[in-house]
């Protein structure tokens, strides 16, 4: 997929931030980050993975589309992702783990990133309560040292691409776009805890 905007400043200048996409950010004093640069409707259940994994521990960047269609549109590449309160709040992290969302009609959990020792924490607890993990492909892998997981003061990052089949199990019915609390599945807060347990080990 080609992205429409090369970067965020080319994205701003043509579409209106809280109509067409809203950005937020909570800083909660930690070394550790959680972002969603795909959130919203451009990769649905992104924002809401990165949110309860975040939680009130861990500091949250989302990048989230809210175009009623073609949200794609609103896609920067990881490698190209300058939003500048991303910037700067993953210059301040020593962790930082990013979600996304994959294509994929199983439920698979890509594990990327640079660094690896997390990687393999996050692997390790997944697969021991029954998820499917699986190595990435070039594009997906997250290994390019100017994608925004490896911009962090470690210069390493863990990117979790989590295909479209594994996301509606996390909500009822598949609902991907209904991100109430009552929505989420035993599976999505079996998978969060997951990931927390990986992070506080590390």
């Amino acid at each position: 997929m080609v992205d429409t905007y090369k970067n965020y400043d080319e994205l701003s200048k043509k579409e209106v931030r809280n109509i067409d996409y809203k950005i937020t950010v909570k800083y909660v004093n930690s070394k550790t980050t959680c972002i969603s640069i795909h959130g919203g409707n451009i990769e649905p259940g992104t924002s809401e993975i990165a949110e309860e994994i975040a939680g009130n521990i861990y500091n949250l960047y989302k990048f989230e589309g809210l175009k009623n269609s073609k949200n794609l549109i609103l896609h920067i590449t990881s490698s190209n992702f300058d939003e500048p309160n991303a910037d700067k709040l993953i210059a301040k992290s020593e962790k930082v783990i990013s979600i996304h969302g994959a294509k994929g009609d199983k439920p698979v959990t890509y594990i990327g990133g640079l660094d690896k020792k997390l990687g393999k924490k996050v692997e390790n607890r997944l697969t021991k309560k029954g998820f499917k993990v699986a190595k990435p492909h070039a594009g997906i892998d997250g290994t390019t040292k100017n994608n925004i997981v490896n911009r962090g003061l470690s210069k390493a990052g863990c990117q979790l691409e989590i295909t479209l089949a594994q996301r509606r199990l996390f909500f009822k019915d598949g609902n991907l776009k209904k991100s109430n609390r009552s929505n989420k599945t035993d599976l999505f807060f079996e998978y969060i805890n997951c990931i927390r347990e990986a992070l506080s080990e590390y």
